[in-house]
């Protein structure tokens, strides 16, 4: 499986039009999940701003097609899927490959 963020935003039209309040947000993000299941996919979570009309949402899947799929079952626009991957601190440490010779890491 692949992770994948996809963006949607209002300003750019693949958010709705009209408000919606946090309670419709969650019931359209359940029927999401539901059609990522269906395309072999899952959710992972999102980071959404009802108000201001903007969602970063995190997935996976087999790849962005299936992503896409997912939102096409609702008719649901984004703005962008792109593959990503986990990075952590440790991920970002530069390589030691050279040791000194009293043992220790140059």
């Amino acid at each position: 499986m692949k992770y994948f963020i996809d963006t949607h935003d209002r300003e750019k039209k693949s958010w709705p039009s009209q408000a919606i309040t946090e309670e419709q947000f969650i019931d359209i993000y359940a029927d999401f999940e539901k059609a990522l299941e269906e395309v072999g996919g899952a959710d992972l979570g999102a980071h959404v701003n009802v108000a201001a009309g903007k969602a970063f949402c995190f997935t996976k899947g087999r790849d962005a097609e299936a992503i896409r799929r997912a939102h096409e079952k609702l008719n649901f626009p984004f703005d962008s899927i792109t593959e990503v991957r986990r990075v952590t601190g440790v991920d970002l440490r530069p390589s030691t490959k050279t040791k000194s010779t009293s043992g220790g890491v140059k």
